[in-house]
């Protein structure tokens, strides 16, 4: 596996079989197979927007159901305005969507952002994965800061070509992302600070370890696990 979809995530079929196709994601250019059965096609008059503002289903999850067909829908699934709209016709969209859906917004960030670390802390990790049924380090911070309205891009590399530099250690803020190298220098590890020496990541689980300019160090290991490469801010 190399990425998860979530419902109502948009992707072109470059490629088809009899029992798979191929394709390419839109929000992330990830490609890969994708099995028949698991997907609709948008119809010529169904054109929903990925930009602008959207809603994200928060910690307590939501359902996508349409007659008898009830889907759980994971924390981090979001929805454009579009699917909403009345303008639509009527069999573009066929499902109605209830639950804990929140405007993805800064605004709560204080006191929503420690319950989602409660919520999350514990997952086990899963290359690829995006929900707290397993989930990577790039996709654990992908779906914490798209619950405030900021969209990351998938991998740890890309994420870190955002945001600006936080110099100083002593510097650091709560929801600042730290990046990770290995021996080649390639970034192939993130997590985001809940305080100064502090890391909320995934890695063998979604956990909590301390950090310092050398790296994250697990207590319970005795050794640093990742060397630190350079820490960003978002907002």
């Amino acid at each position: 596996m190399v990425n998860q979809l979530l419902f109502a995530e948009y992707f072109e079929i470059l490629e088809e079989l009899s029992d798979w196709v191929y394709i390419r994601m839109l929000a992330s250019g990830y490609e890969g197979w994708l099995q028949v059965g698991q997907f609709n096609l948008c119809t010529d008059t169904f054109h929903p927007q990925e930009c602008g503002g959207y809603q994200v289903v928060g910690r307590a999850g939501a359902q996508a159901v349409s007659g008898e067909k009830i889907v759980k829908l994971v924390p981090g699934t979001t929805f454009s305005s579009s699917f909403f709209s009345k303008d639509q016709p009527a069999d573009a969209w066929d499902y109605q969507i209830s639950g804990a859906l929140r405007s993805a917004s800064l605004s709560d960030f204080q006191s929503e952002f420690p319950e989602l670390v409660r919520f999350y802390n514990f997952s086990p990790y899963l290359w690829g994965g995006r929900s707290p049924y397993g989930i990577d380090c790039s996709g654990l911070t992908q779906a914490l800061f798209v619950q405030f309205g900021i969209r990351l891009p998938r991998d740890a590399y890309q994420q870190a070509e955002k945001g600006t530099t936080v110099d100083f250690a002593t510097e650091i803020r709560t929801g600042d992302l730290a990046f990770f190298d290995d021996e080649e220098g390639r970034i192939t590890h993130v997590g985001v600070m809940l305080d100064v020496d502090r890391i909320f990541h995934a890695s063998a689980s979604v956990r909590i370890d301390q950090m310092d300019a050398q790296g994250i160090f697990r207590r319970d290991w005795n050794r640093y696990t990742h060397k630190l490469r350079i820490i960003k801010r978002l907002f």
